[in-house]
């Protein structure tokens, strides 16, 4: 059988995380992909829906971000309007960095959900590591180009349903 991955939901956007969904499933943490799942790329701010949803799930969860990013000008930029732990150039799907957050948290990879827009990163990083995945649309689905639009429909092929 060809390589597969199921994400454990699939959502167009992270505000649809049911939150108290979570809490019933034992989650203490979540880790956040950085570009196209909570924040534009190479913007440097959160939305205001995003940051309002973020600033709900700090009540309850803790959260860090897990990003392949490797721009310092820009993550600078994104430490700047964070509260939580931003932890870039992570080279996922290795789970190296996730092991180290998880750590950090004192929580085990059954106790946390990772949350991207990748397949072959973010969700095959916590398939890895036996986390609940959530994959989500990229936030600029509609104004990527067209290339873009094309990886990411050869990357989803890679999805299982069911």
């Amino acid at each position: 059988m060809p390589f597969k991955l199921k994400p454990t939901y699939i959502y167009e956007h992270v505000r649809e995380i049911d939150l108290d969904e979570m809490k019933k499933r034992g989650v203490k943490a979540f880790l956040f992909d950085l570009d196209n799942t909570i924040m534009p790329p190479k913007t440097g701010f959160f939305p205001d829906e995003i940051q309002q949803w973020l600033d709900r799930v700090k009540q309850d969860f803790k959260i860090a971000v897990v990003s392949n990013n490797h721009n310092l000008k820009y993550l600078e930029e994104v430490k700047k309007v964070s509260d939580f732990p931003i932890y870039f150039n992570a080279a996922k799907p290795s789970t190296k960095i996730v092991k180290e957050v998880l750590n950090s948290f004192g929580i085990t990879p059954e106790q946390a959900v990772m949350v991207g827009d990748r397949p072959l990163t973010d969700i095959w990083v916590g398939h890895r590591l036996n986390m609940i995945t959530v994959l989500v649309d990229p936030l600029m689905k509609h104004q990527e180009h067209d290339i873009i639009k094309f990886l990411r429909k050869l990357e989803r092929s890679f999805i299982r349903l069911n």
